[in-house]
């Protein structure tokens, strides 16, 4: 009886072990962006089951400061699509720049290249990026500059407006 016990206790603790394990193993498999920090999530924190009962789960940034609004912005994406990519959720995700944020669509600006790799990490992993025509003419942002996958909008806050019409969940970061 006594080494059937042991034989449980043990084959219970290798359990514990392999799930732990394949709970960092699927940590590992989640993206990540470089320089944000991922912060894990363990299976007890979620939203009961909300979001797989109204997919695709839909949201619209706006981001009109090229400083903290945008790291703000930058690190709620990526946590957000780490959390619906684990959960298996489909999203739409898009992030629009307006005001003096179009400065950091222009590829060739020294002063903002450090966030050339978050915002490729980001489209690679389906986040879509508008840039505001009407801030791109006022800050003489040419068009030919801004990186191939972003996209010129007529005007940031129409499509705030639109996206929003759209039913996606607007969130500024201020």
């Amino acid at each position: 009886m006594e080494k059937i016990m042991k034989r449980l206790f043990h084959a219970g603790l290798l359990g514990l072990v392999m799930l732990a394990a394949g709970v960092v193993a699927q940590a590992d498999n989640l993206p990540s962006i470089p320089g944000i920090e991922a912060v894990p999530v363990t299976p007890d924190l979620n939203y009961g089951g909300f979001f797989k009962h109204h997919q695709p789960v839909k949201i619209v940034f706006g981001v009109a400061d090229p400083g903290n609004q945008l790291k703000e912005t930058l690190i709620n994406t990526i946590a957000t699509v780490r959390y619906l990519r684990g959960k298996h959720y489909r999203y739409e995700i898009q992030i629009v720049l307006y005001g003096r944020a179009v400065l950091t669509a222009d590829q060739w600006k020294q002063k903002y290249s450090s966030y050339s790799a978050q915002f490729q990490a980001l489209q690679d992993l389906g986040v879509q990026f508008r840039v505001c025509h009407n801030s791109m003419y006022s800050l003489h942002v040419k068009a030919d500059d801004i990186y191939p996958y972003m996209k010129i909008v007529p005007a940031g806050i129409l499509q705030l407006t639109k996206k929003q019409m759209q039913g996606f969940a607007y969130i500024s970061n201020r």
